[in-house]
Order: C-alpha cells, then structure tokens, then sequence
C-alpha cells in the first residue's frame, strides 16, 4: 500500500499522510505503509514507483492526483482495480464519471464552510481566542477503484 501526493501540496496533505500512516498502524497491518512525492502523470516515475515498491494499492492525497493517476496507469493498460486498486480523498462531483468510479473520502464541504464562518465571526469577536484544530466527521464512498463488489 502506498500513499500517493504531488511534491509541494498542501500543508493538508501531511496531515492526510499521518493519518494513512496512523489507520495502517491501527489495522495492524504487516505492511510498510510508503508515502511518494511523486507527480500522478509522470509515467517513468509511477512506474518506477510501483516496479520497486510493488503496491497492491494506492490511496492519493486527493481525488484531481486519483484521477490523474488512474490515467497514467489505464492508458498503457494497467487495470484498475485487478492490478492495483485506488482510493482518492474529497468525492469530488466528478469521481463517480472516471473511467473506473473513484472510492474516496467524502469531506462534509457545506459543514467545513460553516464551520470557517462561525470560526472567524467567533475570532472577530473575541481576537485573543487562541488558534484550535476543529475536526469534522466524514464518509467512505465505496466504488470500483478500490476492488470491492457489491453482490446483486
């Protein structure tokens, strides 16, 4: 399993890398859980990549690097889910149109918004607050990328 982000993203996206590292911890997992600085559409580099660490899958710092990925391993004919599965991080509107559908973590967007709102007219109101991590529940969207199979 690796994680996959673009070198020079967000600072979110460490953030994301802990907590891949931390879920494979929890799960227990024998695995070495890789993290890539890696661009998705550089095609030596992905292949490189996975030639020397041999993933089953890959979950990416968000859903635009999945979908950029998934392009670079389609198009020479690496299948996604048989070969190496995807999940991506944002459900995105377009995840679900890609030419395998996107698993991904839905963030709750409208809530974030809010959120930031309420946040800074607080701030505004009471500017010595001192700064606070907020943390908002999410969802796991389950789609082709990742292998599973719904039975009918």
């Amino acid at each position: 399993m690796i994680f996959i982000g673009r070198p020079g993203s967000a600072p979110t996206v460490d953030a994301r890398i802990a907590g891949y590292r931390e879920a494979i911890a929890d799960a227990q997992m024998s695995l070495e859980p890789g993290v890539c600085r890696i661009e998705p559409d550089d095609r030596a580099r992905v292949r490189e990549t996975l030639r020397r660490l041999r993933p089953q899958g890959a979950v990416c710092a968000n859903d635009f690097t999945a979908a950029r990925l998934l392009k670079t391993l389609t198009d020479p004919g690496v299948s996604v889910p048989a070969k190496i599965r995807m999940a991506g991080i944002d459900d995105v509107k377009y995840a679900s149109l890609l030419s395998v559908p996107l698993t991904t973590i839905h963030q709750p967007c409208e809530a974030m918004g809010a959120i930031a709102v309420s946040t800074m007219l607080e701030r505004l109101r009471q500017p010595g607050l001192p700064a606070r991590d907020i943390l908002l529940n999410f969802h796991l969207v389950v789609r082709d990328s990742c292998g599973y199979r719904k039975n009918n």
